[in-house]
């Protein structure tokens, strides 16, 4: 969790039913969280919504974060546009399983950090490349010298001189798509 406690809300606060809160994420708050990304801008609007000792927060996050490609590993910039919602309640102790955060009520904060930054993260594609033709032409030129000693090393290690070479056609049929 980020020690800084610019994300702390008072849940007993009588003052947090319709409240707005703004945040902005930069690169200190991405590297403050232990996780997989460590730069970016992103603003975040917190509304918050109170109902007895139920808390709804929607949490609004638009802005840029910075990522390695899956392919050159270069910096790429995803854009990210996330609303999320988090429902909290005070009880006994605390708990952050299924739907609900249960913080206890002697305590009456919660931190909104670790929230903020995994709904950023959920946000992002699955996997993070640039358009076709806008990556590192450096490193796609080093990945194509590889791939192609890799590919006739497994040629190699394929061939079988001991016996007749079974081959399925549709293997074969990709082969020659390659080779061509």
């Amino acid at each position: 969790m980020n020690a800084n406690s610019t994300y702390q809300i008072d849940l007993l606060s009588s003052q947090l039913d319709g409240k707005v809160i703004t945040f902005n994420e930069s690169d200190d708050f991405f590297v403050g969280i232990d996780g997989l990304l460590d730069r970016g801008n992103v603003n975040t609007e917190v509304k918050c919504c109170c109902t007895g000792s139920m808390y709804k927060f929607t949490i609004h996050s638009e802005g840029t974060v910075i990522v390695p490609c899956d392919v050159c590993l270069a910096d790429l910039e995803l854009r990210i546009d996330t609303t999320d919602e988090l429902v909290v309640k005070l009880g006994d102790e605390y708990s952050d399983e299924g739907d609900c955060v249960i913080v206890p009520e002697a305590e009456g904060y919660i931190d909104l950090a670790q929230y903020i930054y995994e709904f950023i993260a959920l946000s992002m594609p699955i996997s993070c490349s640039h358009e076709p033709g806008k990556c590192d032409e450096a490193m796609m030129q080093e990945l194509s010298k590889h791939q192609a000693a890799r590919s006739s090393y497994d040629d190699e290690e394929c061939d079988d001189s001991n016996g007749p070479e079974v081959v399925d056609e549709r293997w074969q049929a990709l082969k020659d798509l390659i080779n061509k």
